[in-house]
């Protein structure tokens, strides 16, 4: 034991490393280790200090026991351990923190030195016992208390380190890639970091091996791009913006057509593959919660279509099915679940459900959901799922009828039109039955500022809001469910039968000509058909406008609150319909 410390103390690495894996099983060893790097790591010297100042080395020294190349094998040692959680285990993960923090200003001093005299100068060729470059990438990204960090380090220094690598070294290796992205602190992940986090990802994925070289590279760096965006879009609200603004929802899109390809697997490709999948669609998820305008959007993207093939790709390969595998395989399963049930619930939207309508014709005509089946072997979870997207997805479409797709953004719309109505070719956003409509709302309308609005923030990648087309839409389907109801025939099977005014009135009697029933449709669950619900207007008085709780004295119309999702968010408006 004595041998192997003063091994390590004399900038042996192979020691040091020793006393690592020794660390998490003896606490003796743990403090022998953390004294090591205490005395390794000691820059307080008159010598070092001079180094700081820069006075280093013209001619650097292969000796392992100089402060140069001890400090760096030391925080390369460290760092490594960290990384690889050898230190983080339970049994020693107090005693860990505990230990490293004290080291905190070593590392900053020795990071600053490399970075200010060896790295930024170009110097990192001369020293060939030391690779400074590995060494404060990894420390940057594992040191204790970063916000406590002098800001440079991430603003010059970590950029640096990326966009100029020392010649012969690949800056794309996965755990070096996913280190930077970690390395920014919690309280830098804000607008002025976002942008730089963002050229990050871009710059990995821009270098993606090509498709000639080896797959087993071409899908970790595909899994950094995927795990990366994720977790930051994640952690912080600026980086999420950013990172729509810089297409992120196209690179998704790239990554999942590439990844669910039919391709020979090995059971360790096949496992890196299936975690870059569930990492992106983690993220799709993640977008799709930001409002039913990315979820239109992810659908024009084939979404629905890569989902199914990543599922079918794991059916197809049984035989490389381990535990770890399977554990991914159930992950990966229950996103897809998710996803497809964030669609459902989002039905309402004409727009949403068209596009749906077409992801399944060209999924049956491509026959990628023929795995789907009554195999119990099969993924029932996903199979079950798809096959309530089917029927839901012809309900919905049979009740809205071919006239939803075709509502006119034109408000003064007289109606006469019955040809298919075209998106404007600026916003691709709003839908007119003819060119008279649209020249009519752009000179007397307001679609002059809602093209420029919707244009600009098609452009950012931000959410939009809901169309006219779809508004109206939602308004005709409510009107069809409160006539339905209000002229329900009583049915000849009683326990099959659900009459909500006849239940309103068995509890509360005939309702108050003075205070009309509101009747509330709410669209926001996964069902075939909205919860409805009657309530009187007298409980809600507060939140009526007046003149239209007078019409429908008046009996000019029906007062309806609609709720129906955006997202993780809803929307809710209480409106009159015409009677």
């Amino acid at each position: 034991m004595e041998k192997l410390i003063k091994s390590a103390r004399d900038g042996s690495s192979e020691a040091m490393m020793e006393l690592v894996s020794r660390a998490c099983k003896s606490r003796r060893v743990h403090q022998a280790f953390f004294c090591v790097m205490e005395k390794n790591l000691k820059f307080n010297t008159t010598s070092i200090q001079d180094m700081k100042r820069g006075r280093v080395p013209l001619v650097p020294s292969l000796d392992p026991k100089d402060a140069l190349n001890l400090s760096c094998t030391s925080m390369l040692a460290l760092a490594t351990a960290m990384q690889h959680k050898y230190l983080l285990q339970p049994g020693c993960l107090v005693e860990t923190t505990s230990s490293v923090i004290p080291l905190s200003h070593a590392l900053s001093f020795w990071v600053s030195l490399f970075c200010e005299h060896i790295i930024l100068p170009s110097r990192t060729l001369e020293f060939k016992s030391a690779d400074f470059h590995k060494t404060v990438v990894l420390t940057l990204a594992r040191v204790p208390d970063r916000d406590e960090l002098d800001p440079k380090f991430f603003t010059d220094y970590l950029p640096y380190l990326w966009f100029h690598p020392p010649a012969g070294y690949t800056k794309y290796n996965f755990d070096d890639a996913r280190a930077v992205f970690t390395a920014f602190p919690s309280s830098t992940r804000g607008k002025q970091y976002a942008n730089l986090i963002v050229q990050f990802i871009a710059d990995v994925f821009a270098h993606a091996p090509n498709e000639s070289d080896v797959k087993f590279q071409i899908y970790q760096c595909l899994l950094t791009v995927a795990s990366s965006t994720f977790q930051l879009a994640s952690g912080s609200v600026p980086i999420h913006t950013a990172l729509l603004k810089s297409n992120s929802i196209q690179w998704m899109s790239r990554i999942l057509r590439f990844t669910t390809r039919r391709a020979r697997f090995t059971s360790v490709v096949l496992r890196v593959a299936t975690e870059c999948l569930s990492e992106c669609l983690l993220y799709v998820l993640r977008v799709m919660e930001d409002g039913h305008s990315y979820i239109a959007r992810f659908l024009g993207c084939d979404i629905l279509r890569y989902l199914l093939k990543a599922c079918r790709n794991l059916h197809a390969h049984p035989e490389l099915m381990d535990r770890e595998l399977k554990v991914l395989q159930v992950s990966m399963e229950n996103h897809a679940v998710k996803i497809l049930k964030m669609v459902i619930s989002h039905f309402v939207y004409p727009s949403i459900l068209k596009r749906s309508q077409k992801a399944i014709s060209k999924v049956e005509r491509q026959h990628i959901d023929d795995f789907i089946g009554p195999d119990p072997f099969r993924l029932t979870g996903i199979c079950e799922t798809w096959n309530e997207f089917i029927n839901i997805a012809a309900y919905k479409a049979d009740i809205f009828g071919k006239l939803s797709y075709s509502f006119c953004g034109n408000v003064q719309c007289p109606g006469t039109t019955a040809r298919k109505c075209m998106v404007c070719s600026r916003c691709l956003f709003t839908l007119y039955c003819s060119q008279t409509c649209q020249k009519d709302d752009w000179l007397f309308g307001n679609h002059r500022s809602l093209c420029v609005e919707a244009k600009q923030l098609a452009i950012d990648n931000s959410p939009l809001p809901m169309s006219f087309s779809d508004r109206r839409a939602i308004e005709d389907l409510n009107s069809r469910y409160v006539e339905y109801y209000k002229h329900k025939s009583p049915s000849p099977d009683p326990d099959e039968d659900f009459d909500v005014l006849r239940e309103y009135i068995a509890e509360n009697g005939e309702p108050d000509p003075h205070w009309p029933l509101i009747w509330i449709l709410d669209h926001s669950a996964v069902n075939v058909e909205p919860d409805i619900d009657v309530t009187s207007s007298e409980r809600h008085v507060e939140d009526i406008d007046p003149e239209m709780l007078a019409e429908a004295r008046e009996g000019a119309g029906t007062m309806v609150y609609w709720t129906i999702p955006d997202g993780r968010e809803t929307i809710t408006e209480l409106e009159l319909i015409a009677s």
